[in-house]
């Protein structure tokens, strides 16, 4: 599937970067993390092991796993990203990285990925490529755990317009999904406060696909890969229809 007028969305978190954690201050990394953690705990992931993060953005999620002694390696396709994630997260190996191209063969004992990172990935073909990378990068025996948002989440955000401020710095978030292609395309317009009544204007655009099942156990199985759980949001059972987001557990054989 070619899907129209798509960056790489290496440009995507430029200026949105420097504000990422103030407007993300809600997303739940450490409960996030507890669960992972526990994951890969009970696949024989031990104390010290190599893991990688895919889309790791500023760090915070990295930094959480690396709490429970995971020996932490995050990559991301936005160099400032990284910049501002090497900056916080000093102790922690970063990388500016294509996930799709990214190799350091059999390095890692468990690589993830959180927050809807995979969703960036532009169609069935690149899934199939991140995917082979991941086996190929993993350990024999190695953990693959990563998140994706569902085609009930982009139905039901369609055309739907959100806004948030923090200190110095408001954003009005526009939605659009095609059904046709199943991407859903946000337009980003930034207010950075400058000095008085003068406001500083940033637009970026993103774009998410929305992935099925089927498309992801195809990817799987091409890329050497076998899915060990499916799992809903709070990974504690299968999906339900109108699930938000869904994880997937692999592993390298």
């Amino acid at each position: 599937m070619i899907i129209r007028r798509l960056m790489k969305n290496t440009e995507a978190y430029t200026f949105f970067a420097g504000k990422y954690d103030g407007f993300m201050r809600d997303i739940p990394y450490e409960k996030w993390a507890g669960n992972i953690a526990a994951v890969l705990t009970s696949f024989g992931v031990g104390l010290e092991s190599e893991v990688l993060e895919l889309g790791c953005g500023t760090g915070r999620f990295t930094a959480q796993l690396s709490e429970y002694d995971f020996k932490m390696c995050g990559i991301d396709l936005s160099p400032s990203m990284i910049k501002i994630a090497k900056h916080k997260h000093p102790g922690i190996e970063f990388k500016t990285a294509d996930m799709t191209e990214y190799h350091d063969d059999g390095r890692y004992s468990a690589i993830v990925s959180v927050c809807d990172s995979i969703n960036y990935l532009a169609g069935s073909e690149a899934l199939t490529n991140m995917l082979a990378c991941a086996a190929r990068n993993l350990k024999k025996g190695g953990i693959l755990v990563f998140d994706l948002k569902t085609l009930h989440f982009y139905r039901k955000l369609s055309d739907n317009v959100y806004t948030d401020e923090i200190p110095g710095c408001r954003y009005v978030w526009e939605n659009e999904y095609d059904e046709s292609e199943r991407v859903n395309y946000y337009y980003l317009t930034f207010y950075k406060h400058v000095i008085g009544s003068l406001w500083k204007r940033h637009v970026e655009e993103h774009y998410q696909y929305a992935f099925t099942h089927d498309e992801v156990c195809k990817a799987a199985v091409d890329a050497g890969l076998v899915i060990k759980d499916y799992l809903n949001e709070k990974m504690t059972a299968e999906p339900a229809e109108n699930e938000d987001r869904v994880y997937y557990i692999m592993e390298r054989n």
